[in-house]
């Protein structure tokens, strides 16, 4: 732990970077908006669409973010989206009349924006399609760089794959067996590529494309783009859709807005439900002398690991003595809130299960349910009713949610101030003065209505929860990691970025060992490519059992294993929110400007392992490093509008040469950065031991000093050889407390 000795002066903390003139001939901002159309007559809400379920990960990896129409609505004009890129339709054009979308999609195509369809007009019903709507329907496939063979093929026993880029089909699931139907269309000469083709009877001119992308966009057809059996819930993507969607949304000059990196680390979070809070353990030796399951979480978990930060989220109502708390299970809360590793988070009051139920505000609906709580309304002490099928005869509702009651607890009538304000009073009050509540954890089916969201919103909390990522021998597809989180009505619901373990667990019923199973997520989505920070998220009752709580210590202690940044959760929300704010304006050769980004530092240049930052003609960034063949540019959060500039970089042994000091990775965070002839200087914080590995452009020794509020508090002299790879280690600081860094270069070592 760091002690504080002498004052000393440092003048140099908040000067940034090197200063670059902003003055470009014409500043374009960079599109990142796709608009994808949906039917409602199929799909009550966005979030129950294939696009939302499956291609909305792999857009937002490749820094484009998602906004959503009904078809079935006036389509939007083009220029009300200023930052469009694209327009993804999928499974969402049998229609009527096709002839007013085409007319729109003309008006997309002209202002060269890209459009890319999933599927297509159907099977056409020659009764119902007239002559002008034929012609409508060739002249889009025309504009899309497409040629109609006006024929649809329903059966295909005679058609087979004559030609199959790996590139782009085959990814999880190879295209082959009993082919679905399809609408023959073939891309013209010069127009585009095709990644599957198809030939019926061996006859040429039959032949079929069926995965193309043109100069204008891309098209699959119809049963070629992943892979679904109902029976076992079982998807796995027939295409590649990074690679796909990166040649048909043309993402290559778009620089990525990144929330799985920060300072060249990936992120690691984890955070904490309340349920099962006040469970008893039946762990040796603790069992049979009613000790908490909070308290046993609190003892192996969060004092254990205690230079890993973790967010803690109660239910009030397992607190409140009034609803099912006790002086007992306060008195936890008042302990774990006192860690200074722990962020505060809330769990709601009641612990909706059914978020849609209460979404009208009618508190007569939960009327026929009164008899299943336990003291309903009087203030005595209500029982949890896990998500369970209940005995005896199951109700319609049971049917229709898989719930017994559309809460866990009924004490007083349900309220959304009660629910949102009234849970985070209770919380601020059991809380050290120095904390506060800064996060809203979701409960139940984590499907909250708009106006729960912007209740959390107005209060100044992040959100998090939902998505439930998974991918691992149960899950073998990118198709079961979620996206960045859900925007319904005007209002932000971010993910969690894995699941918990009641979903390892079976609704916590079975296979307690089964949260041990996150490791092989964690490990997926790094590698081939790093798709997810590692988030670590589960509940109070895992301290109930054995196997459990070693399933946590499992992760937490292969997540300290690797390279990670540490960082509190709703700081990771707060880059989620930054990810839809960024702002990205083109300002020169292979110079960008990004603002507007909030929390989030990182941006990642892909198919980048030759490129390397121009620090001369960049201004806030703090560094950069190669991985997985992209680029990761870390920018200062102390400069609001940064600019990266890009050079060639053909020695890729290590990172690039530079004439200035970069941060290549820390587990703290670093900001305020100074670059002087002779030093360096910056500001960081963050959990446990500091480790960071600089660029510098000589080796030779180095000083390295610490400051706390002008107090020298740690000196080091560091060799640096011909690697110039400075590296050094500061333990860790009391508080979660920034400190300052000024590095000065002594002289060339012997």
């Amino acid at each position: 732990m760091m002690t504080l000795t002498k004052p000393l002066f440092i003048s140099w903390l908040l000067i940034v970077g090197f200063v670059v003139p902003l003055r470009p001939l014409c500043a374009e901002l960079v599109p990142r908006t796709v608009l994808a159309l949906y039917d409602g007559k199929s799909v009550t809400e966005p979030r129950l669409t294939v696009i939302h379920r499956l291609a909305e990960m792999p857009l937002n990896h490749l820094g484009l973010k998602v906004r959503y129409h009904d078809i079935n609505r006036p389509l939007p004009p083009v220029e009300s989206i200023p930052d469009l890129r694209g327009v993804l339709v999928w499974e969402a054009l049998e229609m009527d009349d096709p002839r007013p979308f085409i007319q729109w999609a003309g008006e997309i195509l002209d202002n060269g924006k890209r459009l890319v369809v999933v599927g297509g007009f159907g099977e056409p019903d020659p009764d119902r399609v007239s002559v002008e709507q034929e012609r409508a329907v060739d002249l889009f496939w025309e504009r899309l760089g497409l040629r109609s063979g006006n024929e649809w093929v329903p059966f295909t026993y005679r058609t087979k794959v004559i030609f199959r880029d790996p590139r782009i089909v085959d990814f999880e699931r190879k295209v082959g067996g009993v082919l679905p139907g399809y609408e023959r269309l073939i891309v013209k000469e010069g127009e585009g590529d095709s990644y599957l083709k198809v030939r019926r009877a061996n006859d040429p001119a039959t032949d079929a494309d069926l995965v193309v992308v043109t100069r204008k966009g891309g098209w699959v057809a119809s049963g070629y783009a992943y892979f679904h059996n109902e029976a076992t819930d079982t998807i796995q993507w027939y295409l590649n859709p990074f690679e796909f969607f990166r040649r048909a949304l043309a993402t290559d000059d778009l620089p990525k807005p990144d929330t799985t990196t920060l300072a060249g680390r990936r992120i690691f979070f984890s955070h904490i439900d309340g349920d099962g809070w006040n469970n008893l353990t039946e762990i040796h030796p603790y069992r049979n002398k009613g000790i908490l399951s909070a308290e046993i979480v609190k003892r192996e978990i969060i004092e254990a690991y205690a230079g890993l930060p973790v967010t803690v989220a109660p239910i009030a109502g397992d607190l409140d003595p009034a609803w099912h708390g006790s002086p007992r299970s306060l008195q936890v809360a008042r302990e774990i809130f006192a860690l200074p590793q722990v962020e505060v988070g809330v769990h709601t009051y009641s612990h909706p299960y059914d978020w849609s139920f209460f979404a009208d505000g009618d508190p007569e609906k939960e009327r026929p349910f009164l008899k299943l709580y336990a003291k309903p309304w009087d203030g005595g002490k209500a029982k949890l009713l896990r998500v369970r099928e209940p005995s005896g005869e199951k109700s319609d509702y049971y049917y229709k949610t898989g719930y017994v009651t559309p809460r866990a607890y009924a004490v007083k009538p349900f309220s959304l101030d009660l629910e949102i304000e009234g849970a985070v009073n209770f919380i601020n009050a059991l809380l050290p003065p120095e904390k506060r509540a800064v996060i809203y954890q979701w409960s139940g089916d984590t499907n909250p209505f708009p106006a729960a969201i912007a209740a959390t919103r107005k209060l100044g909390l992040y959100n998090i929860n939902g998505g439930d990522t998974r991918l691992d021998r149960k899950y073998p597809s990118y198709g079961w990691v979620s996206p960045l989180g859900q925007q319904i009505g005007g209002e932000l619901q971010v993910y969690a970025s894995n699941s918990n373990e009641n979903i390892y667990t079976d609704q916590w019923s079975e296979q307690f060992f089964g949260y041990h199973h996150l490791i092989r997520t964690l490990k997926n989505t790094e590698t081939p490519i790093r798709v997810k920070p590692m988030g670590i998220y589960y509940h109070m009752y895992s301290g109930e059992k054995l196997a459990s709580l070693n399933a946590v210590r499992a992760n937490l202690d292969y997540a300290r294993s690797q390279q990670i940044i540490p960082l509190t959760t709703s700081h990771y929300a707060a880059i989620v929110e930054g990810f839809f704010g960024t702002q990205i304006q083109k300002t020169g050769d292979r110079q960008w400007r990004v603002g507007a980004r909030g929390a989030l530092q990182t941006l990642r240049f892909d198919r980048a392992l030759f490129s390397a930052v121009d620090f001369q003609r960049s201004q806030g960034v703090v560094g950069q490093y190669h991985y997985q063949g992209s680029l990761y540019v870390t920018l200062d959060k102390s400069v609001s509008n940064a600019v990266i500039a890009l050079r060639d970089y053909e020695d890729t042994a290590g990172e690039p040469r530079s004439t200035v000091p970069y941060l290549i990775s820390s587990n703290w965070q670093v900001w305020g950065m100074e670059r002087e002839p002779g030093y360096f200087g910056f500001r960081t914080r963050g959990f446990g031991a500091g480790r960071m590995t600089w660029r510098v452009p000589q080796a030779g020794q180095y000083q390295l000093t610490v400051f706390h509020e002008g107090n020298e508090i740690e000196h080091q002299i560091i060799d640096v050889d011909d690697t110039e790879e400075l590296r050094f280690a500061l333990p860790p600081v009391e508080g979660y407390q920034v400190v300052q860094i000024r590095i000065d270069y002594r002289q060339e070592t012997a």
